[in-house]
């Protein structure tokens, strides 16, 4: 759907999917008696894949087999949109008005998997939806891209630090946490959700524009001294500051490192930045948010893959903000 997927993702559960939406009244009175005609119908492959799906809890050989015979257990699911949409939204509903912190519990990509894939027939009210959550409104994308730069501007000293004091690997975590944080705000910056962290890089190097900052991350990761390595993540931060300054959305920003308190340790002062964007702020309920401590959404807050795919926890979640 997001064509990110190579083939070492076939190896489990892979085949031709499709979500058949009903009307509540429609799914309670059909849904059964389409999904066993689905089974009846259905070819045993299509476009080279089988339309068998794999049992649960089976790594996916079972539904390869494009030449079994009898009955498809097949991949189209017959739901209604309020389903699909209590799926991967959990309580939040788009179709009515969504507060701040609804767009901040939904991590990103969620967010993809429902505006992205084709729709080929809609009388339900699908698109609308999807046109709704294309992106993040003005001031959540302001907020959060905020909260990237709060969360830069508390790391950016620390990967040199860690080095000076003789933690070669410390430094080395903590780059990488900047270099995370700072991929998911390059995609803030372009108005395009993050995927999932394995997804990243791929999603960067989509994006045309993202080559110097791409570059500069990947020489950063890479270096074997500490003081090499802060150098190059001063690259990608000053890149940052660049592709900032471009969107026109606060008063220009230096675009060159300084020195941290004096300390030879080279910083852009992310947290100047976030103040900035804070300030550009103006709905009411985003910007009470914004005079908090700027946590940023979940994709930022945490990189917990249970957390985010936990959408019993949803309604604590807004309770953060």
């Amino acid at each position: 759907m997001l064509g990110l997927d190579d083939v070492t993702s076939t190896d489990h559960d892979w085949g031709p999917r499709l979500q058949v939406l009903l009307s509540p009244a429609d799914h309670a009175a059909h849904a059964a008696d389409l999904h066993e005609e689905l089974r009846h119908r259905l070819p045993p492959a299509v476009g080279g894949w089988t339309t068998r799906a794999a049992a649960a809890g089976d790594d996916g050989t079972r539904g390869q087999d494009a030449a079994a015979t009898g009955p498809v257990e097949h991949r189209v699911r017959i739901l209604t949109l309020e389903t699909l949409l209590r799926e991967l939204l959990g309580p939040v509903d788009p179709r009515r008005a969504m507060s701040a912190a609804d767009w901040l519990v939904v991590p990103q990509q969620r967010l993809l998997e429902l505006t992205a894939g084709a729709v080929f027939h809609d009388d339900l009210g699908l698109t609308a939806v999807r046109a709704r959550l294309a992106f993040y409104p003005p001031d959540i994308w302001l907020y959060q891209q905020a909260a990237a730069w709060s969360a830069i501007g508390q790391d950016e000293h620390l990967a040199p630090r860690a080095g000076m004091a003789g933690d070669d690997l410390g430094s080395r975590i903590v780059t990488a946490r900047v270099c995370r944080t700072a991929a998911q705000l390059a995609l803030l910056q372009e108005q395009r959700y993050a995927p999932y962290d394995k997804w990243l890089g791929t999603a960067l190097a989509r994006t045309g524009s993202t080559g110097a900052l791409r570059e500069a991350m990947s020489a950063a990761l890479a270096a074997g001294e500490w003081r090499a390595r802060q150098e190059r993540l001063g690259d990608a931060l000053v890149e940052l500051v660049r592709r900032h300054n471009a969107l026109g959305v606060t008063p220009h920003v230096q675009e060159r490192t300084v020195q941290f308190h004096g300390r030879p340790f080279a910083v852009v002062d992310g947290e100047q930045v976030a103040r900035l964007l804070a300030g550009a702020v103006t709905d009411p309920e985003v910007r009470a948010l914004a005079a908090r401590p700027l946590v940023g959404g979940i994709d930022v807050l945490s990189p917990s893959t249970d957390l985010a795919a936990d959408r019993g926890r949803t309604d604590a979640l807004r309770r953060l903000y």
